[in-house]
Order: structure tokens, then sequence, then C-alpha cells
């Protein structure tokens, strides 16, 4: 969901303004402490996310949360920005990445073992065929490295905006599948039936995905859940409704690993709401009767 475009050189000034507006609203001044930056959990309504500390008066999307709770990812205004929860419980500001800052960066994915993130990127790379590619940053030691070019996947086309399953299948815009095999991924695959949509957020257990879609007659776009069934074929996205669907734009969805909360962009902010949305949609499990 980039909606707003900066000049690169721009951006970590315009990143520090707009994070100290979002201080400035702070009522007090101990650092949040606890899970999720200390927020009391949504209930079925949306609400949005971390006022003032995730949730500025800046254009903030693309939020993920690692596997072991301890490290927030996001977008605000073009740069990847991160947050880590101290020893103590305590969390510190978000902060650019050491990794971003310098060029328009969008579409941060946690690998499944929150030791890499894969994101998106404006930045200059020889040899490259587009001015948009994905980049890599690997953690070793507690430290983010320098980002690397991300050439594992086997496309010509843009890539856009990844989610990685437990089993390392990327699955991108479109919907296709990136399948992980013998330690390699192996050429697109368009799911089967066909998806349609746009940033997608894949399930672990690859059990269900959301993606955001235009509804008839719409231009913005609303989130709906596709689950795969018993055969391996996928269901028809349905939407995840009015309750959480707007008659703004809704995208960047992501399910927390304890399948709690999701976790989506809208009107320039991120919002979370109970993941219970998506489980009462789900399929009932049919039963079919005992030969005798």
């Amino acid at each position: 969901m980039r909606r707003t475009v900066f000049v690169g050189a721009l951006i970590p000034a315009l990143v520090v303004l707009a994070a100290a507006s979002g201080f400035s609203r702070q009522t007090k001044n101990d650092p949040p402490s606890g899970p999720y930056l200390g927020q009391k959990p949504p209930g079925m309504t949306p609400e949005v996310f971390a006022p003032g500390i995730i949730s500025t008066r800046a254009d903030e999307y693309g939020l993920e949360v690692s596997v072991d709770g301890n490290e927030i990812i996001f977008v605000r205004g073009g740069a990847i920005m991160l947050a880590v929860r101290n020893s103590d419980g305590t969390w510190k500001p978000p902060a650019v990445a050491s990794f971003s800052g310098e060029h328009i960066d969008g579409e941060p994915c946690f690998s499944p073992d929150g030791r890499r993130i894969v994101f998106s990127s404006r930045r200059p790379q020889s040899n490259a065929k587009r001015s948009r590619n994905i980049w890599v940053s690997e953690k070793n030691g507690g430290v983010w490295g320098t980002a690397i070019p991300f050439d594992e996947l086997p496309r010509d086309k843009t890539i856009h905006a990844l989610s990685i399953a437990a089993s390392g299948n990327v699955y991108e815009d479109g919907i296709i599948r990136f399948p992980f095999l013998h330690g390699k991924y192996w050429p697109a695959e368009h799911l089967s039936p066909p998806v349609k949509g746009l940033f997608p957020f894949i399930a672990p257990d690859e059990s269900f995905i959301v993606l955001s879609d235009r509804p008839p007659g719409r231009v913005d776009a609303d989130l709906f859940v596709s689950f795969r069934q018993r055969d391996g074929a996928w269901a028809r996205p349905v939407s995840l409704g009015g309750a959480i669907n707007s008659r703004d734009h809704e995208g960047n969805s992501f399910v927390t690993a304890d399948g709690r909360h999701l976790f989506f962009s809208r009107r320039l902010d991120i919002y979370w709401v109970s993941a219970k949305a998506i489980e009462e949609l789900r399929p009932a499990p049919r039963s079919f009767p005992r030969t005798p």
C-alpha cells in the first residue's frame, strides 16, 4: 500500500519529525511495557494500534510482530521502523532500522524463524531490471545486518509484498506461490483454483490466506480470507465483513504467531482486532456418515 512518495534524501528527517510529533501526544513519561507495547488487546471492533507510538500523524502501514513478540516492524514515511523490547519488558521507541532510511523501502516481512526481514526497496541494485526489488537483512548476534539483494526467487517481474509460511513457501501479490523444495525456490505457481488479491498474509500452516481486494463497484479495497480445504483446493475468498472493513482502504494484513490478533492498515494508520473474525468464517469440517 505505497500511498506516499518522498525524495529519498528527505526520508530520515521526515521520519524523525513524524515520530517526534507522535510522541508529543503521549501522556506518560514511562516507556511502554509488556506485550504489544503494553496496549490493551482489542475485541471484535478494530482499534488504532499504539496511538502516538506506532500510529502517528505520518503514514504508517505493514506492521508485523516477530514470532517471540519482542520486535515489531512497520513502515513510516518510506522507511522501515523497528521497535524492540528490552529484557525488563519495556520497549525502546520505534526507530529507523539500521538497514533502512536512505531509500524508499516498504512491505517488510519476518521470516518464520524471525532471523530475517525481507522487504521491497527502490535502492540501487546493479544489473537490476526493475526500479523496485526485494532485499533481505539477517540478524547475527542480536544485530540486524546490512541488507543485500534477495535473489532467491526465480521471477523476472516486479515482486511487491511477500508473506512466508513456516514451510518456507513464499506468497506474493497475484496471488501466487513460490514453492520451497530441496533447499531452493521453484518458479511461481497460481493457487488452485486461482485466488485474486493483493498484499497477502499466509498463515504459518498455510491453512488460510488474508488478502486485499476491491469489492464490485468500489475503488478502495477490503480484507478477504480464503481457506485451504482438505483436498488442497482454496475456497473462494469471503469478506471479513462490515465490522472490520470500511469505506476506506484496508490492506497489509498480519496475524500474530499465537493466532489471537489481526493487524491491518487503514487511512494512514495501523489497526488491530481480534482474529476471531477470521475463525468465525472458517468452514466447519464436513462430517460423513459411517459405513455399516
